[in-house]
């Protein structure tokens, strides 16, 4: 497959053959970033089998759009931003999904969880346990933002730290949170 290219040939020249529909050059490009793609995709998604999804998913959008693709002058540089990009839309659709959650136990009436009530009382069980396992300081920063509804400028005054290390506590309190509640969070939107 990948020996029958030659050399001299770049990967700009096998991108507009896979757009021709030559497999080849398709197999080419699989072979050569597919490992690399989920390493990348598993540093932000935090989830073996989801950055192969992500990736995998890639690369079958890839060839099947592939004669309206257009690469300007970078294919790595292209299949990077493509996998960072579904990354992100990944963890921005769990988020949302998390979001609906918490909004549907706080404002769903009591006897709407009376089918559920051991999952209902085993996941706010569950929140409670991981938010207290947060090092003090992201987790004294996510409860006053999260539940005490305080802005991330109040906090910094507050705390007299910076807005940037506000912003980084959060994010590292929600991808604590993300990977310690995953589980959790899919049973329950099931």
């Amino acid at each position: 497959m990948v020996d029958n290219f030659d050399k001299k040939v770049g990967e700009l020249d096998l991108f507009q053959k896979m757009k021709e529909g030559q497999s080849s050059a398709f197999d080419y490009f699989f072979e050569r970033y597919y490992q690399g793609l989920c390493v990348y995709a598993l540093k932000i998604v935090n989830s073996e089998n989801i950055s192969k999804d992500i990736v995998q998913d890639f690369f079958v959008t890839l060839w099947v759009n592939r004669k309206t693709l257009h690469v300007i002058s970078n294919v790595k540089a292209y299949f990077v931003r493509s996998i960072h990009n579904r990354c992100l839309d990944h963890l921005a659709h769990i988020d949302i999904k998390a979001a609906h959650v918490k909004y549907q136990l706080a404002y769903s009436k009591p006897e709407e969880f009376n089918d559920y009530p051991l999952l209902d009382r085993e996941l706010r069980e569950q929140i409670e346990k991981e938010i207290n396992k947060l090092p003090q300081g992201i987790r004294e920063t996510f409860i006053k933002n999260r539940f005490d509804g305080l802005s991330y400028k109040q906090i910094a005054d507050e705390e007299n730290i910076s807005v940037k290390t506000v912003e980084y506590r959060i994010s590292k309190a929600l991808t604590i949170l993300r990977k310690a509640l995953n589980d959790y969070l899919y049973l329950l939107l099931l």
